[in-house]
């Protein structure tokens, strides 16, 4: 992570930034922590998290003279006695370039962001912390994935709804894309999202739990709990899928998959049963 920041250095300039790690969901947007940041002279501020596995993370030890101190941050700790994960948004200004510039490599051989972040501290550089309301998902695994993926829809249909888009159908806690027809001898249970220009075709049944992705076309299915990225097509004899991700412009069809499985699909996938 620090050697791609590192990277940002002529596009930076010499302006406050971002960097928030793309494996990383997040319940609450970040408008306030964002104002916050603009509006000190904080040289950094780092996101922490309640966790019950904190030896996956970087943990952040907060002072016990003072609160408001982060005393030290330890990159995946064996032992950890904090439970304090900071999340994969840290918000920075230009002086981490230099820092950086004289990490060195950890123990697994990269330069770590929590060294980079405990550096910054012991030079004396004003660090701050918040800690997050709401969810927070880090989506390293496939299970990750599918569990963010129950977190969103469970938002449908409720004051803390992801934004969706406009022309979209919202009925209870399912929503459906723009030019996307439903036949009559399908299903959908949400919680469910499907996109735009898709074709739910015949015996097909949706949910719970399940995201379908724009200019889908699925035939003869059962998809629960799972995510079917844009440009699929699922039309085989019968198909049962739980758990699944399927990425995008892949294709299923052929045989049978009679009893409930799980599919892990790369992108522009043909699968034959």
């Amino acid at each position: 992570i620090s050697h791609a920041i590192r990277l940002c250095k002529e596009f930076v300039g010499d302006d406050k930034f971002i960097v928030y790690l793309g494996d990383n969901v997040l319940r609450k947007n970040l408008t306030d922590y964002t104002k916050k940041f603009s509006s000190s002279g904080l040289d950094a501020m780092i996101l922490l998290c309640e966790v019950d596995n904190p030896s996956k993370f970087g943990v952040a030890y907060i002072d016990k003279e003072d609160s408001l101190k982060i005393k030290n941050i330890i990159e995946k700790p064996k032992n950890p006695t904090s439970n304090l994960a900071v999340i994969g948004v840290y918000f920075l200004t230009p002086k981490i370039f230099d820092i950086i510039d004289n990490l060195k490599p950890s123990s697994r051989g990269e330069l770590e962001i929590t060294d980079a972040l405990q550096l910054l501290m012991d030079k004396g550089n004003k660090i701050a912390y918040d800690i997050v309301t709401g969810w927070w998902k880090d989506t390293g695994t496939p299970e990750d994935i599918i569990h963010a993926n129950r977190l969103v829809l469970d938002s449908i249909g409720t004051d803390e709804q992801f934004l969706a888009e406009k022309d979209v159908s919202i009925k209870g806690n399912i929503i459906i894309g723009n030019n996307t027809d439903v036949s009559h001898g399908s299903s959908i249970i949400g919680p469910a999202i499907i996109g735009k220009n898709c074709k739910i075709g015949r015996n097909v049944r949706l949910g719970p739990y399940v995201s379908i992705g724009d200019n889908c076309i699925l035939e003869n299915c059962n998809i629960e709990n799972s995510i079917i990225m844009q440009n699929c097509k699922i039309d085989a004899k019968e198909v049962n899928l739980s758990s699944s991700i399927i990425s995008h412009n892949s294709q299923i069809d052929g045989g049978t998959i009679s009893k409930k499985s799980q599919l892990l699909l790369g992108e522009r996938t043909h699968l034959k049963l």
